[in-house]
């Protein structure tokens, strides 16, 4: 099969037995890969009565038909599992190169089971699998992890994807660290692969020729498309100034980048900026296997309270949960912060939110120092951060209940309707206010509150997609059948797998997939396609026990703002109305009717 090895790894850590399963290639041409395809296998093997941290939920490990290729960006992965984050289906999709080496090592995807009896990790090594004790790395950082890694398998270059003592202590949205310090941050995988007793996975493929339909025409094809491509602004910006280049637009020109944990509606965040890091602390960029953007950023503090060696630079997300969501901006003590983070193994995006949310609840009078183990953050500085955060990791004190996530926080202190969330997931750095297309994105998206399964910032900032319909007039109108057609397309990119960054249209992505597959596909059929994914991880959620009453924003993103918003706050009852109507679902149950699960050809699943 093009585009595919047409092979799973399967690893039962109870038993220490491996196994090669084939892939059927019709459910490949219905589903695709990634997220997608994470689905589709997950729906056979949990329901709602499956531990997320029990032996018996599987932590997948997939690619797409992209990956490994020379489709831009084609370094991108996904981690799928029931989340222990929200219950529901979770994913993440992870950039880095980890992907491509198990596409080289010959397969699609791994599929992990069971718990280890002791701590391990996993070495593939093309055909030859080994399950390795990992006593000696339980307890060490996401960094100290890796060197160990590299120069015990002998194998510098390996993708290697580690957990932090986050992951171990079974925090709630521990993340998977992958090589140069990508993260798998979101729904919380790093529990997950902890709750096996798994450290890491180290990967190592020699067979770097994944076949593709048209070898030649998809090269000159990726070659065309990223020479037009290097003119498109959002192309330029990421390459020239990281993701966090976006800070200051979204902030001072959309008032979408929240600050003081979603209260203040104008904070001067471009000391925080992309343009800032730049200016002050870069050394260096990074970019993922086949990407042409280069997002990533190295930094280094030579001296200072924030000292600190070359690590990854921040993102945009934790500039905004380190920096204006507690109104701190100064970029050294987020880098700082993030590191620290990102070492200890956590989401900076739900972990950020909660800490954010302690130092809201604490200013505002409705907690106080004793609750938080004597800690009193105050607006602005990051001392707080850094002990909420090793709390959070060893789950001590106060960082117990806060491992669980923002909502459980909230509800402890009887303010769980201020917890910035929605089904569960905390919020990423895109205030809905900004762009209301946001608001029923999060309320709707298979994981909860999550920008990458419909990033209608970009949208209603003009990004159009003329061969899906999708094109925004207004960013504080009701577009929530726009956004139901970005959810089908965002589909195809977490599945596909392929950098959201890369600003594709759905005729470019349908082109890379007929190079690749050498499938006889149109936009049509991957229109429908991307309706059957999103349609498929509804019937996932459905069978976890979805519940059509978390759909809602919560009380705290409500209160209209002075400045960029102009005081708008969405209407999301209305918003849900037109993206039931649009789909045909039933909003009271959010079914999707038998008829359309047939047009679809998932009626089987109903």
């Amino acid at each position: 099969m093009n585009g595919y090895r047409g092979k799973i790894l399967n690893v039962n850590l109870t038993s220490g037995v491996t196994s090669v399963e084939s892939l059927d290639e019709n459910i490949l041409k219905q589903f695709i890969g990634g997220a997608g395809l994470g689905a589709r296998l997950l729906y056979d093997m949990v329901d709602a009565n499956t531990d997320p941290l029990g032996p018996d939920n599987p932590l997948m490990f997939l690619t797409g038909p992209f990956t490994g290729t020379s489709v831009p960006t084609s370094g991108k992965s996904t981690f799928c599992s029931k989340s222990p984050k929200t219950g529901l289906f979770g994913y993440s999709t992870v950039g880095g190169h980890l992907g491509a080496d198990l596409k080289f090592a010959g397969y699609d995807g791994i599929i992990i089971t069971g718990v280890s009896e002791k701590p391990c990790y996993i070495l593939i090594e093309d055909s030859e699998v080994k399950i390795q004790d990992a006593s000696h790395l339980w307890g060490k950082d996401t960094e100290e992890t890796w060197e160990i890694l590299k120069k015990e398998t002998g194998h510098r270059n390996a993708g290697v994807a580690r957990i932090g003592i986050a992951g171990e202590n079974l925090v709630k949205y521990a993340s998977i660290i992958i090589d140069h310090f990508r993260a798998a941050g979101r729904t919380g995988q790093g529990a997950v692969m902890g709750s096996k007793k798994l450290k890491a996975i180290v990967i190592h493929g020699s067979d770097r020729k994944v076949p593709v339909a048209k070898t030649d025409e998809l090269l000159a094809y990726a070659i065309e498309l990223n020479a037009d491509l290097k003119e498109d602004p959002t192309f330029r910006m990421y390459s020239d100034l990281g993701t966090a280049g976006y800070t200051d637009m979204g902030s001072m020109m959309y008032g979408s980048f929240p600050a003081g944990y979603y209260q203040v509606g104008e904070f001067d965040t471009y000391s925080l900026s992309g343009t800032t890091v730049k200016e002050t602390i870069l050394v260096g960029k990074t970019a993922c296997y086949r990407c042409p953007i280069g997002c990533g950023r190295i930094v280094e503090i030579p001296k200072g309270k924030y000292k600190m060696a070359k690590f990854a630079g921040p993102e945009l997300e934790v500039t905004g949960t380190i920096g204006s969501l507690i109104l701190n901006n100064d970029v050294e003590s987020v880098a700082y912060a993030n590191r620290i983070i990102d070492l200890l193994g956590f989401d900076t995006i739900s972990g950020g939110n909660v800490i954010a949310f302690a130092y809201y609840l604490y200013k505002e009078g409705k907690i106080t120092a004793e609750d938080l183990d004597g800690i009193a953050p105050e607006w602005g500085e990051v001392d707080s951060v850094i002990a909420f955060a090793n709390k959070i990791a060893n789950r001590e004190g106060i960082g117990d209940l806060m491992a669980e996530g923002a909502l459980e926080f909230g509800e402890k202190f009887g303010f769980g309707d201020l917890a910035a969330q929605a089904n569960g997931l905390e919020f990423p750095q895109h205030d809905p206010r900004g762009f209301s297309g946001m608001a029923v994105g999060y309320a709707t998206s298979p994981r909860g509150a999550c920008h990458m399964s419909a990033d209608m910032y970009n949208v209603q900032m003009g990004q159009s997609n003329e061969s899906f319909d999708i094109e925004s007039e207004d960013r504080f109108a009701n577009e929530a059948d726009i956004v139901a057609k970005h959810q089908h397309f965002r589909s195809l990119t977490n599945s596909t797998v392929i950098c959201n960054f890369y600003p594709l249209s759905g005729n470019e992505l349908t082109k890379f997939m007929q190079l690749v597959t050498g499938w006889d596909i149109s936009v049509e059929d991957m229109i429908l396609t991307g309706e059957r994914i999103f349609t498929m991880m509804r019937l996932l959620n459905l069978k976890l026990g979805y519940d059509t009453s978390n759909e809602k924003m919560p009380a705290i993103i409500m209160t209209a703002l002075e400045g960029p918003t102009e005081g708008h706050v969405p209407d999301i009852d209305a918003q849900l109305n037109t993206w039931y109507e649009f789909r045909g679902w039933d909003r009271k149950t959010g079914k999707p009717p038998q008829e359309k699960l047939k047009i679809l050809g998932i009626d089987g699943f109903a």
